[in-house]
């Protein structure tokens, strides 16, 4: 069913009989027949006319033909580009709209369009797609920063960054040889604690990196490696454990009973050679009850 503005609008346009070849007025036409593709050649046609070119319910109009044109075309190429001109058709509604006569309309439909950039990020890094994601997070970032332009998205950033990291990271370990999504996996954890310094997923999962990636090193020294190339892998190695060592504290911090961070403390402390601290977090570790961690 069309809502009260595009209802209002048929009323408006419908009328004059010598407005009948009004592209407007035939886009509206096709829209109430469900003609979509007629209709969007229509709408597409009357906002680029002088008559309607400043027309907010020109506007409105196009961006809920988009809007279905999307619907039936999602996760397509055509339906991110309706998606993207939908918004766009609608955020020219809202600024042309004076008198707010169609705002509650064309912000509904507006955030409806954002909130299905979100939710189809999501889906693509579940589904390992992490370039469509990134894509799709960056719409939905920019659509609703021109509209809300004081809007606090730092908990949906830090929440995507990290399922990214997340991506990255399993990247990473499938082969460990390919720095490139190492380096990729850390600067999006670090890019998270910009946004929020006290999120332990983003501490523990860095801590966790640097860690695995020191002990494959050391595990990577060949037999007939000589001393001086073993020599320089262990200070590699170590360097990497020192870079673990503030991030999983961090973590243990936040959380004083968490079996992975205590578990964690003591392999680090042990690969840098630390007894006392490592057989610490050891003690303590086993005198945490047997329960899930909390």
């Amino acid at each position: 069913m069309l809502n009260k503005a595009l209802i209002s609008l048929l009323f408006t346009l419908a009328v004059p009989a010598l407005f009948a070849q009004d592209p407007l007025v035939e886009a509206l036409r096709k829209y109430q027949a469900g003609d979509l593709q007629a209709a969007r050649v229509l709408i597409d046609e009357a906002v680029l006319s002088p008559a309607h070119a400043n027309d907010p319910e020109a506007w409105l109009l196009r961006g809920f033909v988009h809007k279905d044109v999307y619907k039936a075309a999602m996760n397509t190429e055509p339906g991110d580009k309706a998606r993207q001109t939908a918004l766009e058709s609608l955020y020219r509604c809202l600024q042309l709209d004076a008198d707010s006569t169609y705002k509650d309309n064309a912000t509904q439909a507006y955030d409806y369009l954002t909130r299905s950039c979100y939710n189809e990020a999501a889906k693509a890094l579940q589904e390992g797609n992490d370039g469509r994601a990134v894509e799709l997070f960056d719409t939905y970032r920019d659509a609703t920063f021109r509209v809300y332009p004081k809007a606090d998205l730092r908990t949906r950033e830090a929440e995507f960054a990290n399922a990214l990291g997340t991506v990255y990271t399993k990247r990473f370990n499938e082969d460990r040889n390919k720095m490139e999504w190492f380096e990729r996996a850390t600067n999006t954890y670090i890019g998270v604690l910009r946004l929020d310094p006290e999120n332990y997923g983003a501490n523990y999962n860095l801590a966790t990196l640097y860690y695995n990636l020191g002990v494959y090193r050391i595990r990577a020294i060949q037999a007939e490696s000589d001393i001086l190339s073993m020599q320089q892998i262990q200070e590699v190695a170590k360097e990497y454990f020192m870079q673990a060592l503030p991030y999983m504290l961090k973590a243990h911090d936040m959380n004083p009973t968490r079996r992975e961070t205590l578990l964690g403390l003591e392999g680090i402390y042990y690969s840098l050679q630390d007894e006392v601290n490592s057989e610490k977090f050891r003690q303590l570790f086993e005198l945490l009850p047997q329960q899930e961690d909390r």
